[in-house]
């Protein structure tokens, strides 16, 4: 299968999904300061992400990555006012086995709204429309409302992979749900 690109920005009702672009560095170092006693609990990236210059690295990595159809990172802003919620990501890109992993994380304010719900639907249409057959995401166990995401959007829990990660000293479980691209009628 011949890599696809996905577009730079994504629309839903009230969100933008958009590439990262290095000036979105200072705000989403902000973000990720703001809310890192949250985050760390099951982001093991977190910690590591002391500067905007660290963000500004990994923004750099990530828009090489997009050329080469190996990962595909979004911010998510509120369409009405382009505040920023979330990232959204497409990650473990497999396009001879056209399957890849989705990963998010959310403001705290704005958890329970919807928006990662709205903006995995989006981002669903457009990895089935390049052909990715099989879609993943995988959070810990201990994470209710991550798990709740794929849940809420017509995801299988196939299985769990006991102890499989180390979150902050000690091993935990980890949930793998599954969706597969509608068969056309």
């Amino acid at each position: 299968m011949d890599i696809q690109l996905l577009p730079d920005e994504l629309l839903s009702s009230r969100l933008v999904l958009r590439r990262h672009k290095l000036e979105h560095a200072p705000a989403l170092f902000k973000c990720i300061d703001h809310d890192r006693e949250r985050l760390r609990e099951f982001l093991p990236w977190v910690d590591a992400t002391r500067t905007v210059l660290d963000v500004a690295v990994y923004i750099t990595i990530t828009l090489d990555r997009w050329e080469k159809g190996e990962m595909f990172d979004y911010s998510v802003f509120l369409r009405e006012d382009e505040s920023f919620l979330g990232v959204m990501d497409v990650h473990e890109i497999s396009w001879e086995e056209r399957r890849c992993e989705i990963g998010f994380w959310v403001l705290g304010e704005q958890e329970g709204k919807g928006y990662i719900s709205e903006a995995l639907g989006v981002l669903e249409q457009a990895l089935f429309k390049i052909g990715l057959n099989r879609l993943e995401i995988r959070c810990s166990s201990n994470n209710e409302k991550s798990a709740g995401v794929p849940r809420r959007n017509g995801y299988t829990l196939e299985k769990t992979l006991n102890l499989h990660t180390l979150e902050q000293g000690s091993f935990q479980d980890t949930l793998v749900f599954a969706k597969i691209k509608p068969k056309k009628p």
